[in-house]
């Protein structure tokens, strides 16, 4: 239980101390970078480790993955967080985009822990740390 907590405390203090103070920098090892190794984890093989949106599995998938490196410019140049936030764990429904077809992280995220209070907390570090990352990779 000790463990989970600090666990917990520590990725929610990452997120936050990143949404406050911006963007952590991390070096290339995805292990020294959650966000990162996460997205690998869960989004690379729809999305491509780059996120064009060329994983292994998007030719099999229709519509096709977005291209996650565009998010910002098809926004007028700067990064829907909270939106993107609610499309990664599948709060927010947007009818112009039809049927979801991406899994909804948020719920997988929670299976994947015993949904205490503290693990809802790693959870939404988890999705937070995913959403910065996928922030970090945008083109200009």
């Amino acid at each position: 239980m000790l463990k989970r907590r600090i666990v917990g405390s520590t990725v929610l203090g990452a997120v936050i101390s990143g949404l406050v103070i911006g963007p952590p920098v991390f070096a290339k090892d995805p292990a020294a970078n959650p966000g990162k190794a996460l997205y690998e984890k869960n989004c690379a093989s729809c999305h491509g480790v780059t996120g064009k949106g060329d994983g292994t599995l998007a030719k099999l998938m229709t519509p096709k993955p977005t291209d996650l490196t565009q998010i910002a410019k098809k926004a007028g140049g700067k990064f829907p967080m909270i939106e993107v936030l609610g499309q990664i764990d599948g709060t927010l429904y947007i009818a112009a985009h039809g049927s979801s077809e991406m899994p909804v992280w948020g719920d997988k995220f929670t299976a994947e822990t015993t949904a205490g209070l503290e693990d809802h907390a790693v959870v939404r570090g988890k999705l937070l740390l995913v959403t910065q990352y996928v922030a970090s990779i945008q083109e200009k």
